[in-house]
Protein backbone atom coordinates (compact mmCIF):
# COMPACT_ATOMS: atom_id res chain seq x y z
CA UNK A 1 0.00 0.00 0.00
CA UNK A 2 1.02 3.60 -0.80
CA UNK A 3 1.22 6.41 1.60
CA UNK A 4 -1.62 8.10 -0.28
CA UNK A 5 -3.85 4.50 -0.34
CA UNK A 6 -2.96 4.56 3.50
CA UNK A 7 -4.15 8.35 4.07
CA UNK A 8 -7.75 7.22 2.25
CA UNK A 9 -8.17 3.97 3.56
CA UNK A 10 -11.39 4.76 6.07
CA UNK A 11 -10.23 2.28 8.56
CA UNK A 12 -6.52 3.95 9.09
CA UNK A 13 -8.55 7.15 9.52
CA UNK A 14 -10.58 5.78 12.17
CA UNK A 15 -7.92 4.31 13.94
CA UNK A 16 -5.43 7.61 13.69
CA UNK A 17 -8.52 10.15 14.95
CA UNK A 18 -9.14 7.07 17.60
CA UNK A 19 -5.88 7.68 18.71
CA UNK A 20 -5.55 11.41 18.73
CA UNK A 21 -8.73 11.84 20.55
CA UNK A 22 -8.00 8.78 23.19
CA UNK A 23 -4.91 11.09 23.84
CA UNK A 24 -6.81 14.57 23.92
CA UNK A 25 -9.48 12.52 26.30
CA UNK A 26 -6.07 11.55 28.51
CA UNK A 27 -4.60 15.02 28.75
CA UNK A 28 -7.47 16.34 30.00
CA UNK A 29 -6.61 14.25 33.19
CA UNK A 30 -3.06 14.00 33.06
CA UNK A 31 0.20 15.54 32.59
CA UNK A 32 1.79 14.75 29.36
CA UNK A 33 4.07 12.53 31.27
CA UNK A 34 1.96 10.48 32.74
CA UNK A 35 0.43 9.29 29.84
CA UNK A 36 1.72 5.66 28.26
CA UNK A 37 1.48 4.34 24.70
CA UNK A 38 -0.15 1.71 26.85
CA UNK A 39 -3.10 4.80 27.92
CA UNK A 40 -3.65 5.44 24.70
CA UNK A 41 -3.65 2.58 23.30
CA UNK A 42 -6.36 1.06 25.44
CA UNK A 43 -8.81 4.58 25.48
CA UNK A 44 -8.61 4.56 21.78
CA UNK A 45 -9.73 0.47 21.63
CA UNK A 46 -6.47 -0.33 19.33
CA UNK A 47 -3.59 -2.38 19.05
CA UNK A 48 0.21 -1.04 20.19
CA UNK A 49 0.92 -2.20 16.49
CA UNK A 50 -1.79 -0.14 15.24
CA UNK A 51 0.04 2.60 17.35
CA UNK A 52 2.99 2.48 15.73
CA UNK A 53 1.76 2.15 12.21
CA UNK A 54 0.57 5.78 12.65
CA UNK A 55 3.54 7.02 15.11
CA UNK A 56 6.45 6.10 15.82
CA UNK A 57 6.44 7.80 19.57
CA UNK A 58 4.18 9.67 21.98
CA UNK A 59 6.02 12.71 21.14
CA UNK A 60 5.03 11.62 17.40
CA UNK A 61 1.25 11.75 18.97
CA UNK A 62 1.68 14.40 20.54
CA UNK A 63 3.56 16.51 17.64
CA UNK A 64 0.35 15.19 15.23
CA UNK A 65 -2.37 16.62 17.89
CA UNK A 66 -0.68 19.97 17.70
CA UNK A 67 0.19 20.44 14.08
CA UNK A 68 -3.38 22.19 12.73
CA UNK A 69 -3.28 24.89 15.48
CA UNK A 70 1.02 25.62 15.29
CA UNK A 71 0.26 25.42 11.71
CA UNK A 72 -1.21 28.72 12.16
CA UNK A 73 1.32 29.89 14.37
CA UNK A 74 3.83 29.09 12.34
CA UNK A 75 1.48 30.93 9.09
CA UNK A 76 2.92 34.34 11.03
CA UNK A 77 5.62 34.59 8.51
CA UNK A 78 3.94 35.11 6.13
CA UNK A 79 0.68 36.90 5.59
CA UNK A 80 -1.21 35.44 8.19
CA UNK A 81 -4.69 35.72 8.93
CA UNK A 82 -5.84 38.17 11.82
CA UNK A 83 -9.13 36.35 12.52
CA UNK A 84 -7.20 32.78 12.24
CA UNK A 85 -4.69 33.51 14.56
CA UNK A 86 -6.74 35.13 16.97
CA UNK A 87 -9.09 31.91 16.90
CA UNK A 88 -6.28 29.27 17.90
CA UNK A 89 -5.69 31.68 20.72
CA UNK A 90 -9.11 31.83 21.92
CA UNK A 91 -8.93 27.86 21.04
CA UNK A 92 -6.02 27.58 23.60
CA UNK A 93 -8.04 29.58 26.28
CA UNK A 94 -10.78 27.39 25.75
CA UNK A 95 -9.03 24.44 26.10
CA UNK A 96 -6.52 25.84 28.80
CA UNK A 97 -6.77 22.61 30.95
CA UNK A 98 -5.72 20.40 28.25
CA UNK A 99 -3.20 23.10 27.17
CA UNK A 100 -1.75 23.02 30.58
CA UNK A 101 -1.12 19.47 30.50
CA UNK A 102 0.54 19.35 26.98
CA UNK A 103 2.80 22.95 27.06
CA UNK A 104 3.84 22.38 30.75
CA UNK A 105 6.52 20.00 32.46
CA UNK A 106 7.75 16.81 30.11
CA UNK A 107 5.20 18.06 27.26
CA UNK A 108 7.23 21.20 26.64
CA UNK A 109 10.42 19.75 25.05
CA UNK A 110 8.37 18.14 21.97
CA UNK A 111 5.91 20.89 21.32
CA UNK A 112 8.29 23.99 21.41
CA UNK A 113 10.85 21.04 19.01
CA UNK A 114 7.45 20.92 16.93
CA UNK A 115 6.68 24.55 16.42
CA UNK A 116 10.56 25.23 16.03
CA UNK A 117 10.30 22.47 13.28
CA UNK A 118 7.09 23.88 11.27
CA UNK A 119 8.76 27.35 11.54
CA UNK A 120 12.30 25.78 10.30
CA UNK A 121 10.84 24.49 7.26
CA UNK A 122 8.79 27.55 6.68
CA UNK A 123 11.74 29.66 6.84
CA UNK A 124 13.65 27.35 4.53
CA UNK A 125 10.84 27.25 1.80
CA UNK A 126 10.25 31.57 2.06
CA UNK A 127 13.00 33.01 3.37
CA UNK A 128 16.14 30.56 3.73
CA UNK A 129 18.64 32.64 1.27
CA UNK A 130 17.74 35.84 2.89
CA UNK A 131 18.12 35.02 6.29
CA UNK A 132 21.64 36.47 8.60
CA UNK A 133 21.37 33.34 10.62
CA UNK A 134 20.68 29.80 9.62
CA UNK A 135 17.24 28.48 9.71
CA UNK A 136 17.45 26.43 12.71
CA UNK A 137 18.45 29.30 14.95
CA UNK A 138 15.60 31.56 13.41
CA UNK A 139 13.39 29.39 14.10
CA UNK A 140 14.70 28.66 17.76
CA UNK A 141 14.22 32.60 17.50
CA UNK A 142 10.86 32.98 16.93
CA UNK A 143 8.93 29.55 18.59
CA UNK A 144 10.56 31.12 21.77
CA UNK A 145 9.27 34.53 21.14
CA UNK A 146 5.72 32.75 19.81
CA UNK A 147 5.55 30.36 22.84
CA UNK A 148 6.47 32.22 25.95
CA UNK A 149 3.66 34.99 26.06
CA UNK A 150 1.14 32.55 25.04
CA UNK A 151 2.18 30.28 27.79
CA UNK A 152 2.16 32.80 30.45
CA UNK A 153 -1.25 34.22 28.94
CA UNK A 154 -2.90 30.51 30.03
CA UNK A 155 -1.12 30.37 32.92
CA UNK A 156 -2.93 33.53 34.15
CA UNK A 157 0.71 35.22 34.72
CA UNK A 158 -0.48 38.66 32.88
CA UNK A 159 -4.39 39.11 31.16
CA UNK A 160 -5.47 40.41 27.93
CA UNK A 161 -7.60 39.77 25.07
CA UNK A 162 -7.15 37.20 22.47
CA UNK A 163 -7.22 39.39 20.26
CA UNK A 164 -4.45 42.49 21.45
CA UNK A 165 -1.91 39.18 21.67
CA UNK A 166 -2.89 37.92 18.52
CA UNK A 167 -2.14 41.62 16.88
CA UNK A 168 0.92 41.69 19.34
CA UNK A 169 2.23 37.93 18.43
CA UNK A 170 2.15 39.02 14.93
CA UNK A 171 3.44 42.22 15.24
CA UNK A 172 6.53 41.14 17.18
CA UNK A 173 6.98 37.91 14.63
CA UNK A 174 7.24 40.27 11.42
CA UNK A 175 9.49 42.64 12.79
CA UNK A 176 11.90 39.55 14.47
CA UNK A 177 11.73 38.68 10.90
CA UNK A 178 12.36 41.51 9.26
CA UNK A 179 15.72 42.28 11.90
CA UNK A 180 16.82 38.49 10.70
CA UNK A 181 16.49 39.58 7.12
CA UNK A 182 19.67 40.58 5.01
CA UNK A 183 19.24 43.92 4.11
CA UNK A 184 16.92 44.87 6.87
CA UNK A 185 12.69 44.39 7.03
CA UNK A 186 10.94 41.89 5.46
Amino acid sequence: MTLAHDAQDPRKRRSREALLQAFFGLVLSRRYHEITIADVVAKAGVSRSTFYEHFRSKDALLAAAIEGPFGILASMLGEPSPTCVQGILEHFWQNRAMARGIFQGAGLRPVRATLVAMIEARLKRDHGAHLRVPPRLAAHSLADAMLSPILAWLAGEATCTAADLAQTLQASTAAMLGAMRVGGRA
